[in-house]
């Protein structure tokens, strides 16, 4: 599969993460957000592997509900995939909504993502999960 078809087959399979997992290289790097975990957000930080990528999508499950999720394109050469959109999560523990657009970038070997970076409107996640 080219880059811009793994990448769709990824987000369209995050409902169901066993299948999800299937796009995700053994040797996976994931950067949900920034490189280092802080204290801003339980999210952030780097992902190695299958397992990582499952540690990161099983805090999604978790927190997230997700209302709408939009893709506007993909564009892709021989190895890398950039894609944009927009959706909107009901934050499970404060019952609020996080709505934002969003951006990937991602590289693909041997059919699978090796590299995957994603973007989004941080001071809005953050403030979703506050309680105030």
């Amino acid at each position: 599969m080219k880059p811009d078809q793994v990448l769709q087959s990824y987000l369209d399979n995050l409902v169901d993460m066993d299948k999800a997992l299937s796009c995700v290289h053994s040797d996976a790097k994931f950067i949900a957000a920034f490189e280092k975990e802080t204290d801003r957000h339980h999210f952030y930080g780097t992902y190695y592997g299958i397992d990582g990528v499952r540690t990161l999508l099983s805090k999604f499950q978790k927190d997230l509900d997700t209302q709408e999720f939009e893709i506007y394109k993909i564009l892709a050469d021989e190895i890398t995939a950039f894609a944009w959109g927009r959706f909107k999560h009901r934050i499970r523990p404060t019952d609020k909504i996080f709505e934002s657009y969003w951006a990937i970038v991602c590289e693909v070997e041997d059919g699978k993502i090796k590299y995957f970076r994603g973007f989004e409107d941080t001071g809005a996640l953050e403030a979703s999960f506050r309680g105030d």
